[in-house]
């Protein structure tokens, strides 16, 4: 009796343990930290592709991604007047970057993304 017991609680007890881990590490996400992270990615794909080449060097004045100093003035104007600039062309940066194909909803993730790289972690 005592080793069907100890065959039968291996068969039960190994799977629910397995269960609870799963459901912790999973069940315990948070959707909007997710959504953020999720949105970062893909605005730093949009700006790899797209905006690098200027934003990554400071060509034409651009402020360089992750340079606190140079984004400190624009950050202080926001994120939509950064979009909208971003949009219409600023400077010498063409409208959209240059990449016609552009949706607002891309120039957005962008902006964010580069916004992220910016403003020190609290």
């Amino acid at each position: 009796m005592g080793r069907l017991c100890s065959n039968l609680s291996g068969r039960i007890v190994r799977p629910l343990l397995t269960l609870i881990a799963l459901s912790t590490l999973f069940g315990c996400s948070n959707p909007e930290e997710e959504a953020r992270l999720a949105a970062l990615a893909e605005g730093e794909a949009i700006v790899k592709k797209n905006c690098f080449v200027c934003h990554g060097q400071g060509i034409n004045g651009a402020p360089i991604i992750g340079n606190s100093k140079m984004w400190a003035p624009r950050l202080e104007k926001g994120k939509e007047a950064l979009v909208q600039s971003a949009m219409n062309g600023f400077g010498l940066m063409p409208p959209k970057g240059g990449n016609t194909e552009l949706e607002e909803a891309d120039i957005q993730l962008a902006v964010g993304y580069m916004m992220s790289q910016a403003t020190p972690e609290k």
